[in-house]
């Protein structure tokens, strides 16, 4: 019993020392790309290189780490999202969080892509993300919400495309303005028949 409530202290500061190492490493890779140093990490983190190395056997498990620390941010908005009694609303407000968080952490983006983790990121966004959005999009189109001419699987390009304004001039919030105008077109009451995709 003495030796778990002494542990206990050592548990948590091996946590905060991890959340540390992921948020310096998330700071400098944004910065500096994947050429920065393991030293630079630790040193921004406030760690020795020793307990870097202990906790980080390499730059690839820190891109890792740092992958699921974003999408660990979102998957409580989602699963919100997902609960929501009225899904158009569920499916606005988890299509927002995604896209806040990836206008937020563009150059954690350009570093997955940098460090060949870009199928890695595909496949967590699909599973953790994605999954669940397109269960609000079909029950949003179920209850008459949303057009019933699209797919499920076409959500990620409608993403895609409202994503890519956040690139475009610096302004992070450009995606909120055009989230908005395909949000109206989306839920347009007689809308204009789609050619066949």
């Amino acid at each position: 019993m003495a030796t778990t409530t002494g542990e206990r202290p050592l548990r948590a500061d091996a946590q905060r020392n991890h959340e540390r190492i992921v948020a310096a490493a998330g700071d400098a890779f944004a910065e500096q790309g994947l050429e920065v140093s393991m030293e630079e990490i630790a040193r921004r983190a406030g760690v020795g290189l020793a307990t870097l190395y202990r906790r980080f056997a390499s730059k690839q498990e820190l891109v890792r780490a740092i992958l699921d620390a974003r999408l660990g941010e979102l998957e409580p908005t989602i699963a919100a999202a997902a609960a929501a009694s009225d899904p158009w609303e569920g499916l606005l407000a988890g299509i927002r969080a995604l896209l806040d968080l990836q206008a937020r952490n563009m150059a954690c983006v350009q570093v997955l892509a940098q460090a060949g983790e870009l199928a890695l990121l595909k496949r967590e966004l699909s599973e953790r993300v994605f999954d669940p959005l397109c269960g609000l999009f079909a029950r949003a189109q179920a209850s008459g919400q949303l057009r019933a001419d699209l797919e499920p699987r076409e959500l990620h390009l409608l993403i895609r495309m409202v994503a890519t304004t956040s690139a475009h001039g610096g302004h992070h919030s450009n995606w909120d303005r055009y989230l908005t105008l395909l949000a109206d077109a989306l839920r347009t009451p007689e809308p204009t028949a789609l050619p066949p995709l």
